[in-house]
């Protein structure tokens, strides 16, 4: 953690950016290990280009922060809102320079954390940082890559399990629950990097459906796209289902989109452009008559986020590195009928791209 503070306040230096503001969420738990969830009562880590930060929290988190492994100055603040300014101006006085220009992930600051700080010290000038947190966030050392290993051998395992629990007359919501449960018994943090999607017949069209009440029957597709989290880190995996031999066409959508995928995996490597692995799985279900129904990108950074950079879109010209893990997901979408989608999570290596993933990619049928 204090490697990572120091290898920051480098690059803060480099573009002359005095101070950054790390709230409550993945960012704070990147640099200090501190958990603090979004909540009413702000938390905020205070990184400034030269010295030691400071963090400002409800002093009820006491205990917590003193567990904290990074030396930073502590400036708690009591339940009586009057109180908060005056703490978020001394912690700011505390800094070794005149602030005025503060650096933040603009997909994770809010309002609140800002307002405070205007209110603390007037004349202050927010910037977006967020090419300078990803600088650090999508390089992932082995510490990092080693945790999403487990949490993906933790995601294939619970899958296993509940795959003799899939069969027509369960519920969406039934076959979700019971794979919650086998993440959870085999060794997933309890928080879930997001709820698992369960999805059969005509809901399978639809990319982020929620589990329903309704019971699978025979001739369904079923999309399950789930994951589980290890000491903060995630795992994304989706593969598709058929309850019973399904038709022609659904045969036809899985197989080209188990091409489309593996096309991807096949080109992504250090140095290729993120766009061009979108391209590369596009192109093939395009050529399949497909197209217009494969209506989201190709894949998203993971780490202790399950949307993170880099994105494999085709508006996203970033050149994968060393480091990099993301998903590639390719689907199919056929409105009112059903649809399918294969998800794989990828490291980049410095010979190519790792597939770290390694359930079959093969449409499942269950007899």
């Amino acid at each position: 953690m204090t490697d990572r503070i120091e290898l920051i306040q480098t690059k803060m230096t480099e573009k002359g950016l005095p101070l950054i503001a790390v709230p409550a969420g993945a960012d704070l738990s990147y640099f200090s290990g501190l958990e603090f969830h979004v909540s009413e009562r702000p938390a905020i880590l205070l990184i400034p280009a030269v010295g030691k930060p400071a963090f400002i929290y409800p002093d009820f988190e006491t205990t917590k922060v003193n567990s904290c492994r990074v030396p930073l100055e502590p400036f708690p603040y009591s339940e009586d809102r009057e109180s908060w300014v005056p703490v978020f101006t001394r912690a700011l006085k505390s800094l070794p320079a005149d602030i005025r220009k503060i650096g933040v992930n603009s997909t994770q600051m809010r309002y609140l954390e800002m307002d405070l700080l205007r209110q603390a010290q007037a004349g202050l000038h927010f910037t977006a940082s967020d090419v300078l947190f990803q600088s650090l966030r999508t390089r992932k050392d082995s510490s990092e890559v080693e945790c999403i290993r487990k949490a993906i051998h933790i995601a294939e395992e619970a899958f296993r399990e509940t795959l003799p629990f899939i069969k027509p007359e369960r519920t969406e919501k039934e076959i979700a629950g019971e794979l919650v449960i086998n993440l959870l018994r085999l060794g997933s943090d309890a928080e879930l990097p997001f709820s698992p999607i369960v999805a059969a017949g005509p809901n399978s069209a639809n990319p982020h459906a929620l589990p329903s009440d309704r019971k699978l029957v025979e001739g369904d597709l079923v999309v399950i796209d789930w994951g589980a989290r290890f000491d903060h880190y995630i795992s994304d995996i989706t593969r598709t289902l058929s309850i019973g031999q399904p038709q022609e066409q659904f045969s036809n959508m899985a197989y080209m989109v188990k091409q489309a995928n593996e096309k991807a995996r096949q080109i992504a490597k250090a140095g290729i452009s993120c766009n061009l692995v979108d391209e590369a799985a596009r192109t093939v279900i395009s050529e399949a008559g497909l197209g217009e129904y494969f209506t989201h990108r190709t894949g998203h950074g993971i780490g202790m986020e399950a949307h993170e950079a880099p994105y494999i879109a085709s508006d996203y010209t970033h050149e994968l590195e060393v480091g990099n893990t993301f998903t590639i997901e390719p689907g199919v979408y056929l409105t009112g009928k059903g649809g399918v989608r294969i998800e794989d999570n990828i490291l980049i290596t410095t010979v190519g791209a790792e597939t770290l993933t390694s359930l079959p990619r093969e449409l499942t049928i269950i007899e």
